[in-house]
């Protein structure tokens, strides 16, 4: 049912609209009043659908009822005027009025068609008011959230043009955006004259070829008046019907974590030097201490009773002990990077060489080695061979009773290379899978063996040298199974 509320004061037009819209059918509810001061109350006691008013009444104008701005947001008013009143029928218009129309009989006849087409016109009018409104709220609360961003934000379109940044580019220029625009190469212009010309071709060409990057590293000139190191990463974006609109980009401050890595990696440096250093020392006076048990031994052995022997068997045994975690000392602390060669390595050769080298040990504990197929990777051939020797030399002294198999395998996964041992011994229990992997570490549940406890920290050293990590889990109805990941990024063949 649409509510109207007819503002007339001549009964013989109230009579003709009334009249029209009974013929019309009941879908409209007719309200009249003759009067300002009666329409003002019905509008306050009332909600109308539609508001038809006459410009002269006898307490005032009908235009006065439009000076109500909540009245008028709510519903549509139509004026109604006499010939040659289309000049103030636009000031009613102007004021907040839908529509006019100008009072005939025809007018009258047709005034329940026109009431329906004003009611779609407002409701057109409402719905692109709550589309504006909403786009509005919207636009606030993508600045708010771009504005408020710690990172520097930027837009650039498909020729290059800067046409958009975040708050955060007063921040790390020292200019607002319309500053920025206004210089020749933008934020361009900004960068360290090293890197500039790089950053730049490397923009160009992303923004002619449509491609993402991420975390570029250059200096870029702070309002201090200080280069700080930051980083770009950026995406290529489109609108809804997949026009290309240009980059999104993002430059992050990484002045102080760069620093860091850099004071870490001196610190580690220093520290492998001297873990180096140490146990290059310490082996000079095991070899005469271990050769001269050896010599007393072959030479008095007959003088000797058999507790002497033991101590002297002790003795040798403690000093190739010590000797054996001062060489895994060693190959710990020469872990370090090495530039990934050009040609990636074939894991399987490796293995296989290791297996070789292990032979007399693995015949003699009858274990059998399952070698799966393994990919290709893009490490140095020594240390790859580190870390299966740590491995397959670890699941040797877990495997468990004689005859259970060791399993060697891996996998490609997108730009992710796994690599997996795995044994089926008594396993390593819970607690300890988050420190097996830390130095000396020889876990709370495991029997005594000729391990050093250096193997496996070794294994995740080189692992994270390469962008990976290195984890054990559970192998399904006992033992273990230790992983190591490698990150191939950019580097398929």
């Amino acid at each position: 049912m649409v509510n109207i509320l007819l503002v007339e004061d001549e009964c013989a037009h109230v009579d003709l609209i009334q009249r029209a819209f009974e013929d019309h059918g009941p879908a409209f509810r007719l309200t009249v009043a003759s009067c300002l001061g009666e329409a003002d109350r019905h509008l306050r006691e009332k909600r109308f659908d539609l508001v038809l008013f006459d410009f002269l009444l006898p307490d005032g104008k009908g235009t006065e009822l439009l000076r109500n701005v909540d009245l008028v947001s709510s519903c549509p008013f139509i004026l109604m005027t006499s010939h040659g009143d289309e000049k103030l029928a636009v000031e009613a218009l102007k004021a907040g009025a839908l529509d006019y129309v100008v009072k005939s009989a025809e007018t009258f006849s047709t005034m329940p068609k026109l009431v329906e087409r004003a009611l779609r016109e407002w409701q057109l009018v409402e719905d692109r008011k709550q589309a504006e409104e909403a786009l509005r709220l919207s636009e606030e609360k993508f600045r708010a959230i771009a504005d408020y961003s710690f990172d520097l934000g930027l837009w650039f379109g498909v020729d290059g043009e800067l046409l958009w940044a975040n708050r955060a580019i007063e921040r790390f220029t020292g200019k607002t955006f319309e500053e920025c625009r206004e210089v020749a190469d933008h934020i361009f212009s900004s960068i360290h004259e090293e890197e500039r010309r790089n950053i730049r071709d490397i923009m160009v060409s992303a923004l002619a070829d449509r491609t993402s990057g991420n975390n570029i590293p250059f200096r870029l000139h702070y309002q201090e008046g200080v280069f700080r190191w930051v980083s770009i990463s950026w995406v290529p974006i489109y609108s809804r019907n997949g026009e290309y609109l240009g980059i999104r980009a993002n430059i992050r401050d990484i002045h102080d974590l760069k620093r860091a890595l850099e004071n870490l990696e001196e610190v580690n440096h220093e520290l492998d030097a001297f873990v180096y250093t140490v146990s290059h020392d310490l082996r000079t006076p095991l070899t005469p201490i271990i050769g001269f048990a050896q010599l007393l031994e072959e030479r008095f052995h007959n003088q000797m009773d058999e507790s002497s022997l033991e101590m002297l068997s002790c003795i040798e045994q403690q000093g190739r002990n010590m000797l054996a975690l001062l060489e895994d000392l060693l190959r710990l602390a020469r872990a370090g990077y090495l530039e990934r060669p050009l040609e990636a390595v074939d894991a399987g050769g490796v293995v296989r060489e290791v297996v070789l080298e292990l032979h007399e040990k693995i015949s003699q504990d009858a274990i059998d080695i399952k070698q799966n197929p393994l990919p290709f990777v893009h490490i140095p051939r020594t240390l790859l061979k580190q870390i299966f020797e740590n491995l397959i030399q670890n699941a040797i002294l877990y495997a468990g009773s004689a005859g259970n198999p060791i399993e060697i395998g891996g996998n490609r996964v997108a730009e992710k290379v796994f690599f997996f041992v795995r044994d089926h011994g008594p396993g390593v229990p819970q607690e300890d899978r988050k420190r097996i992997f830390e130095v000396f570490c020889r876990g709370s549940g495991e029997k005594k063996t000729g391990g050093t406890g250096v193997g496996l920290a070794t294994v995740r050293k080189i692992a994270r040298q390469y962008g990976g990590f290195a984890w054990v889990d559970e192998t399904p109805n006992g033992g273990a199974t230790f992983w190591v990941s490698v990150d191939e990024e950019g580097l398929l063949d």
